[in-house]
């Protein structure tokens, strides 16, 4: 998650990034300087959900009154003092990002098997230091949060930029999370979950001005320097070799940084001392060695920016456009061109409490723009059923039922399952049946032949499944006796629209 190795260099090699702040004493701040709007934190859910399960017996979970006491307890210590909370979660994974998806279900798959290992060699459960999330605990968290009465929105492409774009067009008080990305985003403050005391609301906020002024970088430098060290979009291990050749001509290295510390001041030298002798001369690619991975690496750049950003390090134009996702940015080796703002897909706040907005960010309601059914072909033809699921999705009312009805793919990542206890089948196969009767309902059941109908892609976390490539699995018709029941497809829309649960 982030970028590698940025976390401990920040906490290491430079301490002065990190500032000891008070959420109360920030909100007053914040409505002094912008009367009349609320303090409003963008909470990435996602990286909240360990510091909100707290209960020692983790293992079987189930502890439901102690978990919503513990979100309720959260949600009040913030809005007592005046703060507006907003919650993002994880909405679906970009075809980009699947094979990191997959590397770490893989490796949380290793995580698990030692937790039954132990369990069978102690006849107990591990303690908080094997700590795994309960199954399914991000799905309960978001009705959980709803029935407090808060805003959670359930992304549409990366959860991170969602979360960064939000907080930067709605001037947010800050972010509230834990991923690295969010210094790299030139976006609102980031503040730590980790670092949170809830009874006095003070915690560490990370500043990524600190951090350039350590590295003697600009900001627009910071997503360059993210792509050069590995993270989400570009692989750690495409640049390996550049790395040790910056490492072995700096001079510079701190005595108080491990060697990826001083590789990461290695590269930040590189860049403010070589390569932006020639940035707006030269290419990314006559400057760096690129080769076959120049189209990735100019998406990881562009994946930083978020609606009217632009980034110096990109010039030229590659062949068509580099899409990110639901987004779509243009880039020209034009000096006066000017790269379209990319879409943010979250929706317009619906609450009444008024909220700061960027005055140079150009607001859009992603309700009115449907980009990906007018570029891509969907499963369902249907576009204002799509335009019904999407807002379903977008607003956390409908899990899974979006992707399937679009893309055709779902997923489900790791549960608390026996890898070698073979009499008990996976929870993958256990309600696949039932899946195959939701994907008819959505979808139809097409011909009932071997080739016939749609396919559904099922990216599911079983014992033996290497993810090298989905199940292709079928939908199966709704047998009731007397009834005919109608894929979604063929009903016709009301005004109160439709609602379909995915188990």
């Amino acid at each position: 998650m982030g970028v590698r190795g940025l976390q401990g260099f920040v906490g290491s090699a430079c301490p002065h990034t990190r500032t000891a702040v008070n959420f109360k004493e920030l909100a007053e701040l914040h409505r002094s300087q912008h009367p009349g709007c609320a303090p409003t934190v963008v909470v990435d859910a996602m990286c909240c959900l360990r510091y909100w399960y707290t209960p020692e017996s983790w293992v079987c979970g189930g502890q439901w009154r102690e978990y919503f006491a513990a979100l309720r307890d959260f949600v009040t210590a913030f809005t007592t003092v005046g703060i507006k909370l907003v919650f993002f979660f994880d909405g679906m994974v970009e075809q980009g990002k699947r094979a990191v998806w997959v590397r770490r279900r893989l490796k949380n798959n290793q995580e698990i098997a030692r937790i039954f290992h132990y369990i069978k060699s102690h006849g107990e459960q591990p303690g908080r230091n094997m700590f795994f999330l309960p199954s399914g605990l991000a799905i309960f968290t978001r009705f959980a949060l709803k029935t407090l009465g808060q805003e959670t929105l359930c992304s549409l492409q990366e959860a991170d930029y969602e979360v960064a774009s939000y907080g930067l067009q709605h001037n947010c008080l800050g972010i509230l999370g834990e991923d690295t990305d969010y210094l790299i985003y030139d976006t609102c403050p980031y503040f730590s979950i980790s670092e949170l005391c809830l009874d006095s609301l003070d915690t560490v906020m990370l500043c990524r001005e600190k951090l350039c002024e350590s590295l003697e970088l600009s900001l627009a430098d910071l997503p360059l320097l993210a792509c050069l060290l590995g993270n989400d979009t570009v692989p750690e291990g495409l640049f390996e070799s550049f790395r040790f050749q910056c490492l072995s001509s700096y001079t510079s290295a701190r005595k108080n940084s491990d060697k990826r510390g001083n590789v990461i001041l290695a590269v930040a030298d590189h860049i403010s001392k070589v390569l932006r002798l020639h940035q707006g001369e030269k290419k990314l690619e006559e400057m760096l060695p690129l080769g076959q991975n120049k189209a990735l690496f100019y998406k990881g750049v562009a994946s930083y920016l978020l609606p009217g950003q632009t980034s110096p390090w990109i010039f030229q134009k590659p062949k068509g456009i580099t899409t990110l996702g639901k987004q779509i940015v243009s880039v020209s080796t034009d000096p006066e061109f000017k790269p379209e703002s990319l879409v943010c897909t979250h929706p317009e706040s619906k609450e009444e409490t008024p909220v700061c907005t960027h005055p140079e960010t150009e607001q859009e309601d992603p309700m009115n723009m449907e980009p990906e059914m007018k570029q891509q072909v969907t499963m369902v033809s249907d576009t204002e059923i799509l335009k019904v699921a999407r807002a379903q999705h977008v607003q956390a009312e409908s899990y899974l039922v979006y992707g399937v009805m679009t893309s055709g793919e779902i997923e489900c990542s790791n549960t608390l399952e026996d890898a070698l206890d073979q009499a008990l089948p996976s929870q993958a196969f256990v309600y696949r049946p039932m899946r195959q009767r939701v994907y008819s309902l959505l979808l139809g059941a097409g011909g009932g032949g071997a080739s016939g109908g749609p396919v559904v892609q099922e990216w599911f976390v079983h014992s033996g499944n290497p993810l090298r490539h989905p199940d292709l699995v079928r939908p199966l018709p709704m047998n009731v006796p007397g009834t005919d029941i109608p894929a979604v497809s063929t009903v016709p829309q009301s005004s109160g629209g439709f609602t379909v649960e995915m188990l």
